[in-house]
């Protein structure tokens, strides 16, 4: 936050992205008074009717997760330009960056803020692609819009939005792997159909995303009753998680922590599915921790991901301690503690845990102490009837 000497705000910055030159030029922006909140409200006050002064404050508000705020003034951009023709703002980056009008992406975002609602609403984002024309901006809608209809919405709303989606968009591997995701989650229909969708998002995926839609035909597979061509998937699936990335080929960093932490748990999930827990132990067993002795993220997950299998629960136990050494003030790790011990047991020693995430658990959200309670209950229930 940054204040004038009267205690008036002048702007903010929410987070911080490395490298730290240019969080410091961030700064100096600020202290310059470029597109600061100050001036742009400044500038929206002298001109009510200024479209860009308008947007620009919309999204300073955007930036501070306050919705209603943005809400109100992307609304009047709206009704300021409904025509998009009082100028443009970038959208993306690189080089899939693009100009769209003002009120479009005041429109998408509204989408966005209506998407992120409790409970979500995909009205505006609907009317939002059919409204405008193919452009990256509607296809990033889609691919939201996709990510709902992969678990919530009516199953016939969403067969709709995926025949619409993969006939406007027909070279997106996302269209096709969003389907299939839907076809998982309502377990049906489970015919060739669905096959053929799981195979073109393989086709059109390149490099490590890949992954994601070989993991998508294991589960099929597996859904089938297929067992050997679920193996073959996730065969699959390790093998390209372990070969290099390719030339030119965006690897978030760490995805690339011990060579195959992006693929390993989704492909260990089907190795176990299948029956077979020797593979799912070479791909995602205690090898796999010491590779990222130094990720807490991934080495949560793994631990999670035993507690729910019931089994290789020493090695969990493993990693679950070095995550409280590595993040000794986070609740969030302890709780995975107690997970472990809990599955294993030891209800003295998970209580103790429990009891130690209950007391670093912030306040609010009160959901938190308040689930964390209920765990604490679970243990002591068990005990008693252990005894």
């Amino acid at each position: 936050m940054f204040f004038d000497p009267d205690g008036s705000e002048v702007d903010w910055i929410v987070g911080y992205g490395p490298p730290p030159e240019d969080f410091q030029k961030q700064i100096d922006k600020v202290l310059e008074g470029v597109g600061t909140y100050k001036s742009l409200a400044a500038k929206a006050a002298a001109d009510p009717q200024s479209v860009e002064a308008n947007f620009r404050l919309a999204e300073k508000w955007e930036d501070r997760y306050d919705q209603a705020k943005a809400a109100e003034l992307y609304k009047k951009v709206i009704a300021l330009d409904p025509n998009g023709a009082a100028g443009t703002t970038d959208y993306g980056r690189g080089d899939a960056k693009t100009k769209v009008s003002y009120t479009q992406m005041a429109e998408f975002n509204l989408g966005s803020n209506a998407m992120s609602a409790r409970p979500p609403d995909v009205a505006p984002y609907l009317a939002f692609v059919k409204k405008y024309p193919d452009s990256q901006i509607v296809k990033d809608a889609y691919g939201r819009v996709s990510s709902f209809y992969g678990r919530q919405g009516a199953k016939t709303e969403a067969t709709k939005f995926f025949e619409d989606y993969t006939k406007r968009f027909p070279n997106d591997a996302q269209a096709y792997s969003g389907w299939v995701t839907r076809i998982i989650f309502d377990k049906e229909p489970l015919d060739n159909k669905s096959i053929e969708l799981a195979q073109k998002a393989i086709s059109l995926s390149q490099g490590r995303a890949a992954m994601g839609a070989w993991q998508n035909l294991g589960r099929l597979y597996i859904l089938k009753g297929d067992k050997d061509r679920a193996v073959e998937a996730a065969d699959k699936m390790m093998a390209i998680a372990a070969a290099p990335p390719a030339k030119g080929e965006e690897v978030p960093a760490m995805r690339m922590v011990g060579g195959m932490g992006a693929g390993a748990p989704g492909a260990a999930q089907i190795y176990m599915d299948a029956g077979r827990p020797e593979k799912a132990l070479a791909a995602y067993g205690p090898d796999y921790v010491k590779r990222n002795e130094k990720s807490g993220p991934m080495l949560t997950r793994y631990v999670q991901f035993w507690s729910q299998q019931g089994t290789n629960l020493d090695s969990a136990l493993g990693a679950a301690k070095k995550v409280t050494e590595l993040s000794p003030a986070a609740y969030s790790s302890f709780v995975s503690l107690a997970t472990v011990y809990q599955k294993m047991k030891n209800y003295e020693e998970a209580l103790k845990a429990a009891e130690k995430a209950l007391s670093l658990a912030p306040a609010q959200p009160p959901q938190l102490k308040e689930s964390i309670q209920k765990t604490i209950d679970a243990i002591k229930a068990a005990a008693a009837e252990k005894k």
